[in-house]
Protein backbone atom coordinates (compact mmCIF):
# COMPACT_ATOMS: atom_id res chain seq x y z
CA UNK A 1 0.00 0.00 0.00
CA UNK A 2 1.13 3.52 -0.93
CA UNK A 3 1.93 6.21 1.58
CA UNK A 4 -1.10 7.66 0.05
CA UNK A 5 -3.11 4.91 0.54
CA UNK A 6 -2.80 4.68 3.69
CA UNK A 7 -3.18 8.60 4.51
CA UNK A 8 -7.07 7.55 2.60
CA UNK A 9 -7.89 4.99 4.31
CA UNK A 10 -6.69 6.64 8.43
CA UNK A 11 -8.99 9.53 7.11
CA UNK A 12 -11.51 7.23 6.48
CA UNK A 13 -11.40 5.05 9.30
CA UNK A 14 -11.22 8.67 11.50
CA UNK A 15 -14.26 9.82 9.61
CA UNK A 16 -16.64 6.88 10.69
CA UNK A 17 -15.32 7.32 14.09
CA UNK A 18 -16.33 11.11 14.14
CA UNK A 19 -20.01 10.18 13.24
CA UNK A 20 -21.27 9.68 16.95
CA UNK A 21 -19.12 12.45 17.99
CA UNK A 22 -20.58 15.03 16.02
CA UNK A 23 -24.01 14.05 16.91
CA UNK A 24 -23.21 13.87 20.55
CA UNK A 25 -21.24 17.44 20.00
CA UNK A 26 -24.54 19.17 18.45
CA UNK A 27 -26.25 18.28 22.15
CA UNK A 28 -26.89 20.42 25.48
CA UNK A 29 -24.31 20.37 27.99
CA UNK A 30 -26.68 18.58 31.35
CA UNK A 31 -24.93 19.41 34.98
CA UNK A 32 -26.86 19.65 38.40
CA UNK A 33 -30.14 18.27 39.16
CA UNK A 34 -30.49 18.05 35.50
CA UNK A 35 -27.86 15.46 35.41
CA UNK A 36 -28.48 13.59 38.65
CA UNK A 37 -32.43 12.56 37.17
CA UNK A 38 -30.34 11.91 34.28
CA UNK A 39 -28.09 9.04 35.68
CA UNK A 40 -29.63 8.30 38.00
CA UNK A 41 -31.37 5.01 38.23
CA UNK A 42 -30.55 4.81 34.21
CA UNK A 43 -28.35 2.34 32.45
CA UNK A 44 -25.46 3.96 30.09
CA UNK A 45 -24.66 1.78 27.33
CA UNK A 46 -23.93 1.82 23.80
CA UNK A 47 -25.78 -1.82 23.00
CA UNK A 48 -22.54 -3.97 22.14
CA UNK A 49 -19.14 -2.71 24.42
CA UNK A 50 -20.50 -1.59 27.92
CA UNK A 51 -23.80 -1.40 30.07
CA UNK A 52 -23.19 0.82 32.87
CA UNK A 53 -26.13 1.14 35.80
CA UNK A 54 -25.83 3.83 37.92
CA UNK A 55 -28.00 3.48 41.46
CA UNK A 56 -29.19 6.56 43.15
CA UNK A 57 -26.87 5.82 46.39
CA UNK A 58 -23.79 6.30 44.17
CA UNK A 59 -23.10 3.13 43.18
CA UNK A 60 -22.56 2.00 39.69
CA UNK A 61 -22.42 -1.73 38.08
CA UNK A 62 -22.37 -3.34 34.69
CA UNK A 63 -20.56 -5.11 31.95
CA UNK A 64 -17.68 -3.67 29.69
CA UNK A 65 -16.63 -6.29 26.95
CA UNK A 66 -17.95 -8.81 29.31
CA UNK A 67 -16.67 -7.88 32.14
CA UNK A 68 -17.99 -7.30 34.99
CA UNK A 69 -17.49 -4.03 36.26
CA UNK A 70 -18.60 -1.91 39.74
CA UNK A 71 -17.46 1.37 41.55
CA UNK A 72 -18.80 4.71 42.81
CA UNK A 73 -19.94 7.64 41.33
CA UNK A 74 -20.77 11.55 42.24
CA UNK A 75 -21.52 14.46 40.73
CA UNK A 76 -19.17 17.72 40.97
CA UNK A 77 -19.80 20.51 39.51
CA UNK A 78 -20.98 20.40 35.97
CA UNK A 79 -19.42 16.67 35.40
CA UNK A 80 -20.00 13.22 36.66
CA UNK A 81 -17.10 11.36 38.15
CA UNK A 82 -16.69 8.09 38.59
CA UNK A 83 -14.34 5.82 40.66
CA UNK A 84 -13.63 2.13 39.20
CA UNK A 85 -13.52 -0.51 42.45
CA UNK A 86 -13.74 -3.66 39.80
CA UNK A 87 -11.16 -3.22 38.46
CA UNK A 88 -9.61 -0.76 40.36
CA UNK A 89 -8.75 2.49 39.18
CA UNK A 90 -8.78 5.90 39.32
CA UNK A 91 -11.27 8.50 39.50
CA UNK A 92 -12.66 9.94 35.89
CA UNK A 93 -14.83 12.83 35.61
CA UNK A 94 -16.56 14.15 32.35
CA UNK A 95 -18.61 16.84 31.11
CA UNK A 96 -21.66 15.19 29.76
CA UNK A 97 -23.55 16.42 26.72
CA UNK A 98 -27.16 15.23 25.86
CA UNK A 99 -29.59 15.35 22.58
CA UNK A 100 -32.47 13.07 23.26
CA UNK A 101 -31.55 9.67 24.42
CA UNK A 102 -27.64 10.11 23.42
CA UNK A 103 -25.12 11.27 25.52
CA UNK A 104 -21.61 11.67 24.90
CA UNK A 105 -18.98 12.35 27.96
CA UNK A 106 -16.03 14.25 27.50
CA UNK A 107 -13.12 14.96 29.56
CA UNK A 108 -10.84 18.44 28.12
CA UNK A 109 -13.61 18.68 24.88
CA UNK A 110 -12.14 14.94 23.61
CA UNK A 111 -15.21 12.72 23.43
CA UNK A 112 -14.40 9.74 25.87
CA UNK A 113 -17.72 8.49 26.07
CA UNK A 114 -20.75 7.77 23.77
CA UNK A 115 -24.10 5.88 24.66
CA UNK A 116 -28.03 5.85 25.49
CA UNK A 117 -29.30 6.26 28.79
CA UNK A 118 -32.20 4.21 29.46
CA UNK A 119 -34.49 3.81 32.97
CA UNK A 120 -32.51 0.85 34.50
CA UNK A 121 -36.03 -1.05 34.51
CA UNK A 122 -36.44 -0.56 30.18
CA UNK A 123 -32.82 -1.36 29.96
CA UNK A 124 -32.27 -4.45 28.01
CA UNK A 125 -29.46 -6.39 29.82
Amino acid sequence: MTKRTQQVVAALIGAACAGGAMAAGQGKAVQGNEMRALFAEHEFGDGVHFAYRFRTDGVFSGTEMGKDIRGTWRLSGAQICWTWTRPPGAEECYVARRNGEEVGLYRDGVEHWYGTLKPIGSAKR
